[in-house]
């Protein structure tokens, strides 16, 4: 038998849910991060030389610091919130 898990009013499956697009927002953060290094990375390797494609640049940028901006802000807010303010979900 496995753990036994507390169900009231869908509670679980409430939790599981927030849990689940927490993780996809996780998951598509980091993919964006990732376009936005390697799109640099193409740029740095194909275009720097001659200094074409310059739009590459603070495309490639925004893409690359955005999602780490945001969840540093999120991480940070976090910690500021003391324990009795904090409504759980």
């Amino acid at each position: 038998m496995g753990p036994i898990k507390e169900v009231e009013n869908g509670e679980y499956t409430e939790k599981s849910r927030i849990k689940k697009l927490y993780l996809m927002i996780l998951v598509l953060s980091v993919l964006i991060t990732i376009a936005g290094g390697s799109l640099l990375g193409w740029w740095l390797y194909k275009y720097h030389p001659t200094n074409k494609q310059l739009w590459m640049v603070p495309f490639s940028l925004i893409l690359f610091l955005t999602p780490l901006i945001v969840w540093f802000s999120l991480f940070i807010s976090d910690l500021c919130i003391s324990k009795n303010e904090r409504v759980c979900f």
